[in-house]
């Protein structure tokens, strides 16, 4: 949190740990942009009055260092927002300003009473960093405590998090069936595979899992050896999947140099949570909105259904414009960045006429065998270009 050019995940790359970097554009200005550059996770984003775009109980380690975000401020609210986020026995890590920091003590001490109320444990305070370890159940939710924090209603939906305002409650992690806290789960990297419990919370969630997972592995095989891609190249770094439903695209990418961000719609099926438990990262997103990146970010571009993005669930009625969304991707695309986009043969048509008109160039090949017979895969490039001067 409040990252700044993402070092602390660009270190933690080397032990194996994905990590999701993010701060806003402040005094400081394009950190995250030097962050992707560096082929780093990372988005633009801040703690204010909604929820962060990510589910409940995602992260195994939440860490701010100098983010100067005031935890205890409004009730503690902020503090509650990583609550929410952070894994039943998940890590919190706070390093600079306010722990043991001059002139902060009232500050540090607001800080160890919320920790405290919400029965987080200490487990170090060295110089100007502390490690708190979030409690397995729900035991302290009772507690009372001076800050008259409690837990919230049993129906809340801890996971809604797209333009859902900060709750000064606390996420029952009974809110969600099944074993989910860090040392219960499978470990990296058998998570990946596994059927994570959120998946099942799904109508035939546990079988269409084991499907997708099948299916997107030929698929990937497919892109790699018959479409030629780059990925698994040194060419390709950052990639988005833009409908990333259970992430299968991006677990048949682990063994490739390569980070993938999981974009799960807003208004579709909230699949983000059993992203997470396999060990990947995303973000709710609504794409007929501008995505929180920098221009010229990502090397791939990955959409399976590029149609339903922008259309009302459960019907064909458009909520925003096909030209509108593609002139985005083009934005946070690299030159001689790659799109890959699947969807009927109709669609497919449409979205070529526009990539020629955003001077992408394009192939368009039949699909994988396996996959549905009423589609068609579009693989466009990125050209670099500039106004001619008769059009200036």
């Amino acid at each position: 949190m409040g990252c700044g050019v993402a070092s602390f995940g660009g270190a933690l790359l080397a032990e194996g740990i994905l990590t999701m970097s993010f701060a806003p554009r402040d005094s400081h200005k394009a950190q995250i942009q030097f962050a992707l550059e560096r082929g780093i996770p990372a988005f633009v984003a801040m703690l204010g009055t909604r929820r962060l775009a990510f589910p409940s109980f995602s992260f195994d380690l939440v860490h701010c260092s100098r983010c100067l975000i005031p935890f205890t401020a409004y009730n503690a609210t902020y503090f509650i927002e990583v609550d929410r986020l952070l894994r039943p026995g998940g890590y919190l890590v706070i390093s600079g300003p306010p722990v043991q920091w001059a002139k902060q003590e009232k500050e540090w001490a607001d800080l160890q009473a919320v920790a405290r109320a919400l029965c987080y444990e200490v487990i170090a305070v060295d110089r100007n960093t502390a490690v708190w370890r979030k409690p397995t159940g729900d035991s302290c939710l009772p507690n009372q405590n001076e800050l008259g924090i409690k837990p919230c209603d049993e129906f809340d939906d801890s996971t809604v998090a797209w333009y859902f305002k900060l709750k000064n409650c606390i996420s029952r992690t009974s809110s969600v069936k099944g074993d989910y806290a860090v040392g219960s789960i499978p470990k990296w990297p058998d998570r990946l595979n596994r059927i994570p419990v959120r998946a099942g919370l799904l109508e035939g969630g546990t079988d269409i899992f084991e499907d997708d997972t099948r299916r997107w592995t030929r698929r990937v095989d497919y892109y790699k050896k018959s479409l030629n891609l780059k990925l698994g190249t040194p060419s390709a770094r950052n990639v988005m999947d833009m409908n990333a439903f259970f992430g299968g695209f991006a677990a048949a990418l682990l063994s490739d140099p390569v980070w993938v961000m999981n974009v799960v719609p807003a208004d579709k099926p909230s699949t983000l949570s059993a992203i997470y438990d396999r060990g990947l990262i995303g973000v709710y997103h609504d794409w007929c909105e501008p995505f929180s990146t920098y221009p010229r970010t990502y090397d791939f571009i990955h959409v399976d259904g590029i149609a339903m993005l922008i259309e009302h669930q459960g019907s064909k009625r458009r909520r925003c414009s096909l030209v509108d969304l593609m002139v985005e991707m083009d934005r946070i695309l690299r030159p001689e960045g790659t799109v890959l986009i699947r969807d009927s043969p109709e669609v497919i048509d449409k979205v070529n006429h526009i990539a020629h008109a955003v001077r992408w160039t394009t192939e368009i090949h039949e699909k994988d065998s396996g996959s549905p017979e009423t589609e068609k895969i579009l693989v466009a490039t990125k050209t670099t270009w500039k106004l001619s001067s008769e059009s200036r």
